[in-house]
């Protein structure tokens, strides 16, 4: 995996992310061998992370979650038995409390949309950095969004439509919240930046997918851009 990218979860905040003390259990799902091998020899390695089950298919998947409970699974997008989104609809129907990070080398936009709507965390491409794939999994453990920064709009552009008056009942804090989440804001830098509690975040942040009609951070700040509540300069700086 090699080759930058600029993500929405940005670089400003992954020492925030790296500092957690708890160990992060991960699941991978990929029909390549050496792709699984490979992904689990490294993650390996990290500190904070342990790799509970390495499965090829989306019925392997589904099983293996429910006997392992990991916090993230990393889902490869084309599998034997279905898409990665596919996989993934059905594991968070089961597992709400799990994450999903999408590994693919089939980054188009309508793609990556489709995971998204299947309730993805984030996005890492095959052929990328192996430091993207280490921080999407943080961040998504984290509660936090990952996506390559230029998908953003992409993104937008190929979401299911939705009614226009989507957002339009947003109180000016959930506005406020929104557009950080839309400049790749933490929750810890959402709690500096506004000077109120984690918990009240959270409570805005849950008000605000309930009112986008959305799953994920990730999926309202598309849906967001899309309706024009945020605008093409807040989907994130590529780092700070």
């Amino acid at each position: 995996m090699t080759g930058a990218t600029h993500c929405v979860a940005t670089e400003g905040e992954e020492h925030r992310l790296d500092d957690a003390p708890r160990t992060i259990t991960v699941m991978l799902v990929d029909d390549h061998d050496l792709v699984l091998e490979s992904i689990r020899r490294a993650l390996s390695a990290e500190p904070d992370m342990t790799v509970v089950a390495t499965v090829a298919s989306v019925h392997a998947a589904l099983d293996a979650a429910r006997s392992e409970q990991p916090d993230v699974v990393v889902m490869d997008y084309l599998l034997p038995d279905g898409t990665g989104a596919e996989g993934t609809t059905k594991l968070l129907a089961e597992n709400p409390h799990v994450q999903v990070v999408m590994l693919t080398g089939q980054s188009s936009g309508a793609t990556l949309a489709d995971a998204l709507e299947a309730g993805c965390s984030g996005f890492v491409a095959k052929e990328g950095r192996f430091d993207n794939l280490v921080h999407a999994i943080r961040s998504a453990a984290a509660g936090e969004i990952y996506v390559p920064q230029q998908l953003v709009e992409e993104l937008a552009a190929h979401l299911r439509p939705r009614p226009p008056t989507l957002g339009a009942d947003l109180t000016e804090r959930e506005l406020e919240v929104l557009r950080l989440l839309g400049r790749g804001a933490s929750t810890d830098e959402i709690v500096d930046e506004l000077n109120i509690s984690v918990h009240t975040v959270r409570n805005h942040i849950r008000n605000i997918l309930s009112k986008l009609n959305a799953r994920s951070r990730l999926e309202a700040v598309t849906v967001a851009t899309r309706i024009g509540v945020l605008g093409a300069a807040t989907s994130g700086n590529g780092g700070r």
